[in-house]
């Protein structure tokens, strides 16, 4: 991964084929997760997708879906009444932002045995938003899955054969959104 700032604001970030692709399928699954919570169809309109009302009353049980939706309130019923009105708008703000970034990856199903050069993409003041919430939402799901809570978690899990990978994907992750942050400030 190397990143470039651009004379607009925007960065340029040039993954190895086998990151971007590695990108894409971690940003695919994140797609199908949320997509397995959503009540609706996505409006194609990012507008009308994050305004969409409607929700369950319940914490997701999935911990993936409950570290991405929180409980917005400690009050039990003021935190079913939230959910019940805001959560769709927010998954459907989550699809529009992973649906970004699959696209500026530009992958796709046909990157099977297609050539394997880098992959540049430019993020621009106007899509670094979804890029950052993508990510971030990405190492949510990841943490939730293999129980990372606390920092201390953390060694733990990257000793442990069984999780040490997907803690090196989760780092990995947050140099890239630490890098995509770095390069925005500073330009």
């Amino acid at each position: 991964m190397r990143l470039l700032p651009l004379p607009d604001g925007g960065l340029r970030l040039r993954l190895d084929y086998d990151e971007a692709q590695l990108l894409d399928r971690l940003v695919t699954q994140l797609t199908g997760l949320l997509q397995s919570h959503s009540s609706t169809a996505l409006d194609p309109d990012p507008l009308f997708a994050s305004l969409e009302i409607g929700g369950s009353d319940q914490t997701p049980e999935d911990p993936a879906l409950a570290r991405l939706f929180p409980d917005a309130f400690e009050d039990a019923d003021e935190a079913s009444a939230f959910r019940r009105l805001n959560e769709q708008g927010l998954v459907n703000r989550k699809l529009q932002d992973a649906v970004e970034v699959t696209s500026a990856l530009g992958l796709g199903s046909e990157s099977v045995g297609s050539d394997e050069s880098p992959v540049e993409i430019d993020v621009t003041a106007r899509t670094m938003p979804a890029w950052v919430r993508t990510l971030t939402s990405l190492r949510l799901a990841i943490a939730a899955r293999i129980g990372l809570e606390r920092e201390s978690d953390h060694a733990r899990l990257l000793s442990e054969d069984e999780t040490r990978g997907t803690v090196m994907v989760y780092d990995w992750l947050a140099a890239i959104l630490d890098s995509i942050l770095l390069v925005h400030e500073a330009s």
